[in-house]
């Protein structure tokens, strides 16, 4: 359909007499300026920006000449640069014909510009750089963003501008990131939430675009394009031409750099968009008509789940900004206290939780608000009284007239957070900002301030909008694994069944009816507000990087750090309490993790109230016992410390509890069959390193042992035994600390735990080898299969080789995802990295989601390798010294607020090395690395031909729609005859055996044939067994292409390198491991194989351990 326009005010607004506010001027408090350099005129403005007096950045907020409206945003502090320029236009206005084209010149836009033709310049020129970028598209706006080093930003935005001015959309990019979209809906074809959301779509009204596909794929781009004979390309250049206009783009860049410079780089670089003149396009109606509402959707979901969503129609809201009603309303919807519609329902052991407020799948022109609750078993069987619940709290709500009472504690509650607001990310600052600026009733006074802050109370309006909450104005959508429904319906884009019919009359008549449960009433007033705002510290000229030890005794060690760079009154806490029981069998784990959902269960009424009121707190499990982690205002965060532990230790398990939290358990390890393959691979790789875990398969085999009975004496031996590790920084005095100390070891009442009953985490040690696992994909519907490549890179205590591996990790990730994701079109999640296990080794980590072969995916990634050491090698010295700038810069970035200080402080001390100088470490090896150096530890560990003791170990998952070799196979064939193999499949040939390609290949050899003709001997080959058979000119002609997959891997087969010498262990044979042709181990059982492996030492402190008592 072709998108109809329309201005706001003739959308629905509020009944009466009252106006929409006035749409924001541009015009008001803006005085004209002209550039220093360029002498382009801008406007300025000259009014109040409502920032939090506790935010140390500089902002300025100008208008250039074409519309488009920037905020500028100086910090001093700031090591990297960043930029986020959003444009009001997305899926929304995608043609009908062409659904996904918005997200489609997404993906698109950074693939050259005229002024820098090479398609990957921007990527390169960031990572060279110390940065990246990325984007997203939603209904109405589309987010292009990047992070850069602070003395790079001029020309990252001299290219970013380019984007939106010039660019070249090539045809040899278009056709190839036609696939990277279509890689990306794949990986979400199995995803709950996108089918659930794309069948929401489908079933909104046909008339208004919300219904499109808004991702896109293959079928709805080329496909179409194809079908329809007009050319992809020129579409998607007039739909650039079309909607991406200044006037509707909204940048925000930040960066150390002065005010009068950001400033001049604006006006100077996005001066040249072009104004089309446009106005943000809106669009007529709303998705959910009266035809849609009064609906019940029954749906299969593939993950193990229950969820009941109540969806209403809303007229526009953003007008309103300053009441936000949608936040008042979802406040009390969603709360988790006493006389809640959660705590109803969790006492009869129906739900979980409840989410309620603003649908993100609003835009302008329309609003929806949804109550999300996740449903037990036997909430599932009655979702009807959920329903019936729900609508009684609502007709509470339309009884009582809105309560200025609770809208003041939530302004009060929101005016302590922005008055103490603590700085965050420049890239998240940025991305959310130039979202915000799009808000056209939002004045420029207000746009710093409009996220946080709750201004008015407007009691018409809460009632005008509760008003919406109605019976004929709901639908809702019900989906289960295990629903007792007759599906009738498939929605065509993600294969989901479903049922749509009419809310029952019986149903309806009810919740029109009064309803009323003696047990729903609205929340107490909240005791949890800090009163005492007092920051405690005072300031000094240096700061300090490290911790004190307070004490070091049997049983607890305590770490503390007033607050001395933020000055503000907030506090953070972090303890372990080590007890060996929590995790010493896979059954005890369960126990632990039952342990920490019913514990939270029991909290939720006492502790919600708290993080209402900016207290911030988890419990969790782990393989040493049970973390407890608490943040934000510190006046009554010690106050929470004590009822988290003091629940902890004295906790009951009610039956009720238990039949609730046991199914969600079992439930959650049921779900992990369902994780994506690069999740089931990263496990996989993570259980052949670390010495202790159980997986998901562990677990389930001894749930069948988890009683009430056994849980409850789980929780009572449960601290026994146990040994505090503390860290206390921020708002606090040393004297808070050490009485928080002596409060958690009172409440706990335990033994002291000895040194040598600690359960220290330790790394599995690889001796020199290849080693290969391979996996199948526990769940069936996935197209993608997965390679996680390792290669061991020495050891986490060599600090210098650590520094080194980091910049290589830092030179590799662009051109790796350049080459196997953009060029190669390998699959959407692609990229490299480092890891480090405490106490054992180091890796270079490269990860490649695909549906092409998992052997093929890794011979790309062997022959990535083996190209890239030239790389380095020819690589200039301005441009080594460039990415070492950019290591230094990254190290040296300032911590920006407490959580962030607390957590690196917290990982020092929790890795045993106590390295908190590890920053002045780095940098002080990065003053000497050279250049020679860096290859020559590329040739000690990562050169596969050089390395004397060579390491490396790649977890590959097997999607069940592709052929995997057997262990004989594995065993005879070499990798590349199974690349060709497994590449002959992926374009659509399923007839040639293993032993086919393997004979072509030698007879290739043997004729000294090139891959040209070697390729038409298998085509010649193929057509002789399949004459007469459909699609067989379409998979030839797949094969003939250029960068087919089967003429690559014919390619790679010539290249074969000679064995890597790895340990000669006839016991790894005896245990079912395969030995390849190329001396590869190849194994299916990582139990077994895991068993053989050595485990480290624990990690040894970096220095010695004084406590101060």
């Amino acid at each position: 359909m072709s998108p109809v326009f329309e201005t706001l005010p003739s959308l629905p607004t509020r009944s009466g007499t009252q106006c929409l506010p006035p749409v924001a001027s541009f015009e008001t408090n803006f005085e004209s300026r002209t550039s220093v350099d360029s002498h382009t005129a801008y406007t300025e403005f000259v009014g109040e920006l409502d920032k939090s007096p506790s935010d140390t950045r500089a902002y300025r907020l100008i208008r250039l000449s074409n519309g488009l409206v920037a905020m500028v945003v100086h910090d001093k502090e700031e090591s990297k640069a960043c930029a986020a320029l959003d444009v009001n236009v997305g899926s929304l206005a995608d043609p009908q014909e062409l659904q996904g084209l918005a997200h489609f010149c997404e993906h698109l836009l950074f693939m050259g510009t005229k002024k820098y033709p090479k398609e990957n310049d921007y990527n390169a020129y960031l990572s060279a750089h110390g940065g990246y970028s990325n984007a997203y598209t939603d209904l109405e706006d589309t987010c292009y963003y990047f992070e850069v080093r602070y003395d790079a930003l001029g020309g990252a935005l001299d290219r970013f501008s380019q984007f939106f001015i010039e660019p070249l959309f090539t045809a040899d990019c278009t056709d190839r990131e036609v696939k990277a979209v279509d890689s990306e809906h794949k990986k979400n074809i199995q995803n709950d939430m996108w089918r659930q959301y794309q069948l929401e779509k489908e079933l909104s009204s046909p008339d208004h675009p919300f219904s499109m596909f808004a991702t896109g794929n293959y079928d709805t781009l080329s496909g179409a394009a194809r079908r329809m004979g007009v050319d992809l390309r020129e579409r998607l250049l007039d739909f650039h031409a079309k909607y991406y206009s200044a006037d509707i783009m909204r940048l925000v860049v930040v960066g150390r750099d002065s005010l009068d410079q950001l400033t001049e780089w604006v006006v100077s670089k996005f001066s040249g968009i072009q104004s089309k003149g446009l106005t943000k396009p809106l669009f007529k109606g709303h998705p959910l008509t009266a035809r849609e509402m009064g609906q019940m959707i029954y749906l299969k979901s593939i993950r193990e789940q229950r969820t009941l969503d109540l969806t209403f129609a809303l007229p526009d809201l953003k007008p309103y900004h300053r009441s936000k009603p949608a936040q008042y309303l979802g406040s009390l919807l969603g709360h988790e206290g006493r006389g809640s519609i959660l705590s109803c329902l969790r006492k009869r052991g129906w739900a979980t939780t409840i989410v309620a407020g603003r649908a993100p799948t609003s835009a302008e022109g329309f609003d929806m608000f949804k109550i999300t609750v996740s449903l037990t078993e036997p909430g599932l069987e009655n979702y009807t009284e959920v329903v019936r619940m729900v609508f009684a709290y609502i007709q509470l709500l339309q009884s009582k007239r809105p309560q200025r009472w609770f809208h003041d504690e939530l302004r009060r509650i929101s005016e302590i957070e922005y008055r103490f607001m603590e700085k965050y990310d420049a890239v998240a600052l940025a991305s959310s900002l130039a979202s915000v600026m799009q808000n056209r009733y939002l004045s420029a006074e207000c746009m710093l301030s409009d996220s946080v802050r709750l201004k008015d109370f407007d009691e018409d309006l809460l009632v005008w909008t509760q008003g919406f909450l109605k019976p004929d104005n709901v639908r809702i959508v019900l989906a289960a694994r295990d629903l007792d429904v007759e599906f009738d319906r498939t929605e065509k884009h993600y294969g989901l069944d479903y049922r749509t019919e009419p809310i029952s009359e019986q149903l309806m008549h009810e919740i029109r009816g009064d309803l009323e449960y003696d047990e729903l009433h609205l929340p107490e007033p909240n005791q949890f507000i800090p009163d005492n705002m007092e920051v405690k510290s005072e300031r000094h000229d240096t700061v300090c990087e490290a911790p004190t030890l307070l004490k070091l005794a049997e049983g607890l060690e305590l770490w503390f750090k007033q607050d001395d760079r933020f000055f503000l009154p907030r506090g953070n806490v972090r303890l372990l309490i080590e007890t060996p029981r929590a995790y010493e069998s896979p059954l005890t784990s369960v126990f632990n993790q039952l342990f920490m959902m019913v514990l939270k269960d029991t909290l939720t009424e006492i502790t919600y109230d708290a993080e209402i009121a900016g207290l911030w707190f988890e419990i969790r499990d782990t393989i040493e016992g049970i973390v407890v982690h608490i943040d934000g205002f510190n006046d009554k965060l010690l106050q929470l410390l004590e009822i988290l532990v003091k629940t902890l230790r004295t906790c009951k398990v009610e039956q009720t509890q238990f039949d609730v939290y046991s199914r969600e358990v079992k439930k959650k390890l049921d779900n992990a069959r369902h994780s994506e393959p690069y999740g089931h691979v990263q496990t996989n790789t993570s259980f052949l390193n670390q010495g202790i875990m159980w997986r998901f398969m562990d677990k389930l085999a001894a749930f069948d042992l988890v009683t009430i009975d056994r849980l409850q004496l789980f929780i009572d031996s449960l601290f026994e035994q146990t040994r505090v590790q503390m860290l206390v920084t921020g708002n606090f005095e040393e004297r808070e600390a050490v009485a928080a100390a002596s409060m958690v070891q009172s409440l706990l009442g335990s033994r002291a735990l000895p040194e040598y009953a600690r359960r220290v985490p330790r790394a599995l040690l690889h001796e020199p080898g290849v080693y290969v696992h391979h996996a199948l994909m526990p769940e069936k519907g996935n197209v993608n299969s997965c390679v996680d490549y390792s290669v061991y890179t020495g050891m986490t205590s060599d600090h210098r080789g650590r520094v080194v591996l980091d910049l290589l990790s830092l030179i590799m990730q662009e051109p790796f995802f350049d080459q196997l994701r953009t060029k190669e079109q390998l699959g959407y999640i692609t990229y490299s990295t480092e890891r480090k296990y405490n106490g054992g080794h180091m890796t270079l980590r490269l990860l490649v989601q695909s549906e092409a072969s998992p052997i093929y995916v890794r011979m790309r990634i062997d022959h990535f390798l083996r190209e890239f050491r030239s790389r380095l090698d020819e690589m200039t010295l301005e441009k080594f010294d460039g990415y070492v700038s950019s290591l230094r810069v990254a190290r040296e970035e300032k911590i920006k607020n407490l959580f962030e200080e607390s957590g690196r402080m917290w990982r020092h001390v929790s890795s045993g090395y106590y390295e908190f100088d590890r920053i002045a470490t780095d940098l002080e090896i990065l003053r000497t690395v050279s250049q020679r150096e860096l290859l020559e530890f590329w040739d000690m560990y990562v050169d596969k031909q050089r390395a004397s003791a060579y390491i490396s170990l790649a977890a590959t998952i097997w999607s069940t729609k592709i052929a995997q070799p057997t262990d004989e196979e594995l065993e005879k064939f070499g990798d590349g005859v199974h690349a060709v193999h497994g590449s002959l499949e992926h374009d659509g040939e399923r007839v040639l055996s293993v032993e086919h390609v393997d004979r072509v290949l030698r007879q290739m050899d043997e004729a000294g044939d090139d891959e040209e003709r070697a390729l038409e001997r298998i085509i010649s080959e193929y057509e002789s067994m399949v004459k007469g058979e459909a699609d067989v000119e379409k998979a030839v002609a797949k094969m003939r292409k250029p960068a087919s997959h089967v003429r690559t891997a014919i390619a790679m087969a010539r290249e074969q390198n000679k064995p890597v010498c790895g340990k000669a262990d006839n016991g790894l044979l005896n245990m079912g491991v395969v030995r390849s042709p190329s001396g590869d181990w190849l194994f299916r059982e990582a139990s077994a194989f895991r068993a053989t492996l050595r485990q480290s030492g624990a990690p040894v402190p970096t220095r010695p351990l004084v406590p101060k008592y």
